[in-house]
């Protein structure tokens, strides 16, 4: 994963949609041009935008894990990607904790 391949994925799920106007301009331009051709300022008003705090999973019992793991790189452009299906931006270990939670669902639906 490259960054620009964050910020391009950042771009197609329209993540900067609450931001200032340049912002998506800039993370464009680091698309097109490479992230180290950008300049310092660009590369400071950029980043902020490459980590994220996962949002955790809440348990059937509706007990959040508080999850603390900070998203970046992979993790953060496949959570991206998988936030519609899972309702968060959620690390690997918390997409296995909420996969977890629907198999026994459906264990007991079956029963």
């Amino acid at each position: 994963m490259s960054t620009e391949s964050l910020l391009s994925t950042l771009i197609k799920y329209d993540r900067f949609h609450a931001t200032n106007q340049m912002v998506p301009g800039i993370a464009q331009l680091a698309v097109d041009k490479g992230y180290e051709n950008l300049s310092g300022k660009q590369k400071l008003v950029l980043e902020p935008y490459l980590t994220h705090a996962c949002d955790g999973v809440t348990d059937p019992g509706e007990h959040h894990n508080n999850c603390q793991h900070i998203l970046e790189g992979d993790e953060l452009e496949s959570a991206i990607q998988n936030d519609m299906y899972y309702g968060g931006l959620l690390c690997p270990s918390c997409v296995d904790e909420k996969e977890d939670y629907r198999r026994r669902w459906e264990d007991i639906q079956s029963e």
